[in-house]
């Protein structure tokens, strides 16, 4: 299928590239299929979460392990359920950045990461609530407190 992308122009994606998340994101209830782009070919630190239906809905990732190493996120029985996924499941975790114009003020919400499990391209953005990981993560590392 074709999509038009926000930071992409127009772009072929196979069906199996689709993600459908399990709940909508919050704010974009009629929403629930993305797929996830890299902005360079060589690296998964910093991706798009582009819907396939709103061209302009576009949302910046990062894989939290470049900002936190040790990044764990604990999840619940019912998000692994949604997810169809099991403990031993390999998920795929990224943080929605918000990006300043000045990137050494960037941030990451690290508390609620968007959880994909690739087996089955389900996807939902889950919400801890008993964690120590901020919603405002600084992303320069000379700001960032342990974790």
């Amino acid at each position: 299928m074709k999509i038009n992308t926000k930071y992409f122009g127009e772009m072929d994606v196979a069906d199996n590239q689709k993600i459908n998340f399990t709940e909508p994101l919050p704010g974009f209830e009629n929403l629930s299929g993305y797929i996830i782009v890299q902005f360079y070919d060589d690296s998964d630190s910093l991706l798009c979460l582009q819907s396939v239906d709103k061209p302009d809905l576009a949302f910046v990732l990062v894989n939290p392990h470049y900002v936190v190493e040790s990044y764990a996120p604990v999840l619940a029985a019912e998000d692994l359920r949604a997810l169809q996924a099991d403990g031993g499941t390999p998920l795929a975790y990224y943080a929605i950045a918000v990006v300043n114009e000045d990137w050494k003020s960037s941030t990451v919400n690290l508390r609620c990461p968007i959880a994909i499990n690739p087996d089955k391209m389900l996807g939902k953005q889950i919400i801890m609530e008993d964690t120590s990981y901020s919603m405002r993560h600084p992303v320069d590392r000379s700001a960032q407190k342990e974790v």
